[in-house]
């Protein structure tokens, strides 16, 4: 199994962009007000160019045996609260398919050692999987973050903060 974490370039924007429609499909279950378009019928993430165009946004696809299966968007720089986190990871996302099976952990792992540093991740209060995910990830890796329940854009999110070396 060879596990490759590899930033996304232009030329495979529209990969991600269909893997987001997935991503944003799974949330809409937990979150209230994620719809799909009512033009085309996808879920659309209105700022993945951002992605692609300012300093301190960076995706990345997360791949297995050479095909894409999840994906990371990372904030950094100005796009970061500078003075608690280097970096907020904005999105994580792993195929259904290749869930419950170690892979996101491991990404996660390498992610971390590829960019040590202050980091801030939330998760929707009501996505518990995700919260019962993430809690797996710190207590593998021995991390103990702050956790700040808050409110973005209406909705109850849990903050974690933590660092890694």
């Amino acid at each position: 199994m060879e596990l490759l974490i590899d930033k996304v370039d232009s030329d495979r924007k529209e990969i991600l962009r269909n893997l987001m429609t997935l991503f944003l499909h799974d949330l809409s279950e937990f979150i209230e007000g994620i719809n799909l378009n009512s033009d085309n019928g996808l879920f659309e993430f209105d700022v993945l160019d951002m992605f692609f165009d300012k300093e301190g946004l960076s995706p990345f696809f997360i791949s297995l045996n050479g095909r894409p299966i999840g994906f990371i968007l990372l904030q950094s720089g100005p796009y970061s609260n500078q003075e608690y986190a280097d970096y907020v990871l904005n999105s994580f996302f792993i195929l259904r398919s290749q869930r419950r099976k170690g892979i996101g952990k491991l990404a996660c792992n390498k992610f971390f050692e590829m960019y040590p540093g202050r980091y801030a991740i939330s998760q929707a209060q009501t996505n518990t999987p995700a919260l019962k995910f993430w809690k797996s990830v710190y207590e593998s890796n021995g991390v103990m973050p702050y956790e700040k329940e808050e409110i973005e854009d209406g909705i109850c999110v849990v903050y974690q903060y933590f660092k890694t070396n």
